[in-house]
């Protein structure tokens, strides 16, 4: 074989490659929220986190780290995407701590109350897998918590995600927004959406029974217990957050048990949200399950306030750290207005990370 010829071969290896790493970005798809809540999460600069915060959608509509940071001091990044089942959270975990090292985990339990079917979701595995760059974590999560039979299409996503292609349209947003996201760097929310309106709307959801935790979840709860006894994490505060679907008596009973006896702490807020947190269930939730901007402003306050006065948290950050962080603070203060203002207007949009950042979809000045 002449080297003109081995030339010519290499060029289109390397065209094949190059196209095949760009049509599995293109193609991927996962939704809005996740995408951006997860990657973002890898622009932060490391070892800048002083509290861990994870969950499903309830902990990024119902707490706003910025907020937090303006009054209490400490930095913390909300690693959430809607549906995370409570078996993720142990990756979930592991991810923060590949690249952080916080002295407290806030973790949202709702993940631990999906039914079976809901925690077996693809769907759900694909929103934190498919967003994490390749990497030693990658490849790592991916043996160890992806689906067994399914592990390939982890590694090579075009396997699932190569239809997308007829949706060129949508495709397309996505890659600019993607990309976009990429140019402006760390978050300005640290991972936030929100629903303009009211609990006026939450009647177009049905009442449900109270929440109960299934096998599955309660395996989950001991998985990921016994993870972060591996890593010798010593600081975890469990909590509920408020709902308007309440969480059965038993299971909150339950939950409380399994988590002292390890060591850890137990908060069940929805006990608390009608007098110490102020919730008031008529213009605090956007739906059953989350709190609209004023639930939050008044959530991230309590949460805030009881963070900082049961646990030692040390908020000496580097100049940079702070000085990103207290523009953060100061966008958010200045969006919630305009956020208020929407709400009280029953505007009913919903907002995520992206809106407030490169689409200018509210101007905060």
């Amino acid at each position: 074989m002449t080297k003109k010829r081995v030339k010519k071969l290499l060029i289109l290896a390397f065209a094949m490659l190059i196209t095949y790493v760009f049509l599995s970005w293109f193609l991927i798809r996962t939704t809005t929220p996740s995408e951006t809540h997860i990657k973002k999460f890898f622009k932060e600069p490391k070892n800048s986190m002083d509290v861990a915060l994870i969950g499903s959608s309830e902990m990024y509509a119902d707490y706003c780290a910025p907020l937090a940071y303006g009054k209490y001091g400490y930095t913390g990044y909300n690693l959430c995407f809607e549906g995370a089942p409570g078996q993720l959270y142990p990756a979930m975990i592991e991810t923060y701590l590949s690249r952080q090292s916080p002295q407290l985990f806030v973790i949202e339990i709702n993940g631990y109350l999906y039914k079976d079917d809901v925690c077996n979701r693809e769907a759900n595995y694909r929103r934190l897998l498919d967003n994490i760059p390749m990497s030693p974590l990658k490849i790592h999560l991916i043996e160890t918590y992806a689906p067994e039979g399914e592990k390939l299409s982890y590694y090579i996503p075009l396997i699932k995600h190569h239809s997308n292609w007829k949706g060129m349209v949508y495709q397309c947003y996505r890659a600019l927004r993607l990309t976009a996201s990429d140019l402006y760097g760390p978050s300005k929310l640290k991972s936030f959406g929100t629903r303009t309106t009211t609990s006026s709307q939450s009647h177009k959801i049905k009442k449900r029974k109270p929440a109960t935790m299934s096998n599955v979840g309660r395996e989950a709860l001991n998985d990921t217990i016994e993870l972060l006894k591996e890593n010798g994490i010593e600081n975890v505060l469990f909590i509920r957050t408020p709902h308007k679907n309440k969480l059965a008596k038993e299971t909150s009973e339950e939950i409380g048990e399994i988590v002292t006896e390890a060591g850890y702490d137990y908060l069940d807020c929805s006990k608390l949200e009608k007098t110490e947190i102020g919730i008031d269930n008529k213009t605090d939730y956007y739906n059953r399950e989350h709190l609209n901007v004023f639930g939050c402003e008044k959530f991230t306050d309590f949460l805030g306030g009881y963070i900082t006065e049961h646990y030692d948290i040390k908020t000496e950050h580097d100049k940079e750290v702070d000085e990103q962080w207290t523009e953060c603070a100061d966008f958010a203060k200045k969006l919630f207005v305009k956020l208020k203002e929407r709400t009280l207007a029953d505007e009913d949009d919903f907002y995520y990370e992206g809106d407030f950042e490169f689409y200018n979809k509210i101007d905060v000045d």
